[in-house]
């Protein structure tokens, strides 16, 4: 499977199923908009060009998006 290794130092991977806090890495941003889109930013290539993981909602945090299940589907 395809892993990436992120700015926390955190390793993703295809398939893997986590907490939308554990993959978006930044306090800045609408997480909402962000969780409903189905992909963020995750770090960047030897190239300093964006890493994109894309992911879908397993499970929905009610009362905090951030708690939100999610599966990554594609790291880009």
């Amino acid at each position: 499977m395809k892993e990436f290794k992120m700015y926390n130092g955190n390793t993703i991977e295809i398939g893997e199923e986590l907490r939308f806090a554990d993959l978006w890495q930044s306090e800045t941003g609408d997480e909402e908009e962000l969780l409903d889109s189905g992909c963020c930013w995750v770090g960047d290539d030897e190239d300093n060009m964006p890493i994109i993981a894309d992911f879908e909602i397993l499970r929905k945090g009610e009362d905090d998006l951030l708690n939100s299940l999610v599966k990554v589907t594609d790291i880009r």
